[in-house]
């Protein structure tokens, strides 16, 4: 076997695996979201931002241009092709702070929503029922463990 492909410590390649398992999901889902935005017409980029978009709204954030771009980690600039892009296409509206009368705040649109619970709902629905397969101290479990591989990845 090459060197690297396994490690030798059976602690390492139990971890190893579990990484490998990650990477296949996150695969997954980047070629689900793939498939969204081909069928709607969308950027990659677009659909990431509206992702972040939707993350923000449920953390109970405002979501400005200047956040998304660094989000996004594109320059103002493309950023705001892209806000033109979700403008354009009715996905993205573009308010007035609630705190800033001066700057803008980016909220997606209901019909957005609705778009993507129809493309996702299905895939969304799959992934809770396996997940409420698993007891309350699993679920802590794979929380803390995806909440550590998040701030490791930085």
């Amino acid at each position: 076997m090459r060197e690297g492909v396994r490690p030798a410590d059976p602690e390492r390649a139990a971890a190893l695996e579990l990484v490998h398992r990650l990477r296949e999901v996150a695969l997954r889902l980047e070629l689900a979201m793939g498939e969204f935005g081909r069928t709607t017409g969308l950027h990659g980029t677009d659909v990431r931002a509206l992702v972040s978009l939707l993350d923000a709204e449920r953390a109970g954030m405002d979501a400005t241009p200047s956040w998304l771009a660094q989000q996004l980690g594109m320059t103002s600039q493309a950023t705001t092709a892209v806000i033109h892009r979700l403008e354009a296409a009715g996905h993205v509206e573009r308010l007035r702070s609630r705190t800033d009368g001066r700057s803008a705040r980016l909220q997606v649109s209901d019909s957005a929503v609705a778009l993507g619970w129809q493309f996702f709902g299905p895939l969304l629905d799959r992934l809770i029922a396996t997940t409420q397969t698993l007891d309350r101290d699993q679920q802590t479990l794979v929380r803390d463990y995806l909440t550590a591989v998040t701030d490791a990845l930085g």
